[in-house]
């Protein structure tokens, strides 16, 4: 059973959500809940491993969810390589999902 929720997230998040969305061609909330099962799994191990006293708490979250995204898409890449390819040309090329489609929108119009 499904239920909704709001969240509230800056812009850049929202972009990088939709993004990973259109690259992965699932929906956001499909995202989100893959995204949290791996960090979730990378918390669960990294409790059992001793954590350096000189580690930032800060520090240590933005390479864990760094992880978790790349995880996550380690995940769904093997799953399906068709997707690996076409993300992998769209990340190489244009700047922007948005961009691509704008720079190569067919609009009868020429």
């Amino acid at each position: 059973m499904t239920s909704r929720t709001t969240v509230a997230i800056d812009k850049e998040l929202r972009k990088k959500l939709k993004r990973l969305s259109a690259w992965l061609d699932i929906t956001q909330s499909e995202v989100i809940r893959q995204a949290l099962a791996v960090y979730e799994r990378e918390l669960f191990q990294k409790k059992e491993e001793p954590i350096k006293e000189k580690d930032d708490k800060a520090d240590q979250s933005i390479i864990l969810m760094k992880n978790v995204l790349r995880n996550a898409t380690e995940i769904i890449w093997k799953k399906d390589p068709e997707r690996k390819a076409i993300q992998q040309k769209l990340s190489s090329g244009i700047e922007t999902i948005d961009d691509y489609i704008l720079n190569h929108w067919e609009s009868g119009l020429d």
